[in-house]
């Protein structure tokens, strides 16, 4: 997981440093609309209303889309020779970090969530 994030973290910095998207319009706009439907159909089928399948779906194909284009530019960076310009000592330690976070989180959320039963 820890990795994922710093991926998502160079591909966010490619993307601000570049200002362009590393995949074309079209490609980012098919994912957001199988997304959307497939998040629709989710929500649909676990008793939302319309509206709130329409809204988790929209909410579903913006977080896949937006997480996808960042991971595929954090690895279009890290294969062009982003990382050597940033340096190995500062990756290795985002990772550990971010493997440090992502634990914590996740343990916060199971102890949250302990109570509920899906």
């Amino acid at each position: 997981m820890g990795i994922f994030l710093v991926d998502m973290g160079l591909g966010l910095f490619k993307i601000f440093s570049t200002k362009e998207s590393p995949l074309p319009t079209a490609v980012v706009l098919l994912i957001f609309a199988v997304i959307f439907i497939a998040g629709m159909v989710f929500y649909e089928r676990q008793g939302l209303d319309t509206l709130s399948s329409l809204v988790g779906g929209a909410l579903a194909g913006f977080g896949f889309s937006f997480v996808f284009v960042s991971l595929v530019g954090g690895v279009q960076f890290a294969l062009r020779g982003g990382i050597s310009a940033i340096g190995w000592d500062q990756v290795i330690s985002a990772i550990a970090a971010s493997m440090i976070a992502s634990v914590v989180i996740l343990k916060a959320l199971s102890y949250k969530l302990q109570n509920h039963f899906y």
